[in-house]
């Protein structure tokens, strides 16, 4: 989950980057159906409800592939993906990024870093060696621990909310 309090901007986003570090391990592979959803939520901490956490909207897929190959280089610092529809941010409210995937051959490995304020960031679920854990897509885990990530947004020229204000300015 994003804040709106972290400083993002309403506008058009069209690309999401994940840190991966020098330090932390990287794994070139494949994900198998990889996909992006985003979603506004009024929510500041996520449940343990994927569907709750979206308070009654619906998440829009933003970026979808049967199989995403990945490859990495450990010098490279960010890794990320160009949204086939991008999204449109209202800038007022939070934003719920969902990345899902059904089976893998052991790619991946973002960096996190915790979360100071407390609330839960972060809602996980899927197989651990072999294993399930969680229940997706009813339920998961939270966490206060999240992914450093990068956007790419265009921002909104002018806020919706002041068109009004401007055009009477000008009368």
């Amino acid at each position: 989950m994003v804040l709106q309090s972290d400083a993002l901007p309403g506008g058009r986003i069209t690309r999401w980057e994940w840190r991966t570090g020098a330090t932390k391990a990287f794994l070139a592979g494949y994900f198998d159906a990889f996909k992006i959803t985003l979603c506004h939520t009024d929510l500041t901490s996520l449940t343990n409800s994927y569907v709750g956490n979206y308070r009654g909207r619906t998440p829009r897929t933003v970026f979808s592939r049967s199989r995403l190959n990945v490859t990495y280089t450990p010098q490279e610092t960010w890794w990320g993906l160009d949204f086939d529809a991008p999204f449109d941010y209202d800038g007022r409210e939070n934003l719920i990024v969902e990345v899902w995937w059904h089976g893998d051959n052991g790619a991946g490995g973002p960096t996190r870093y915790g979360n100071a304020g407390g609330d839960n960031r972060q809602l996980y679920s899927g197989l651990l060696n072999g294993n399930p854990y969680g229940g997706y897509p009813d339920s998961g885990y939270t966490s206060r621990y999240m992914h450093y990530m990068r956007i790419t947004l265009t921002p909104n020229a002018v806020a919706p909310t002041s068109l009004g204000r401007v055009r009477a300015l000008f009368r």
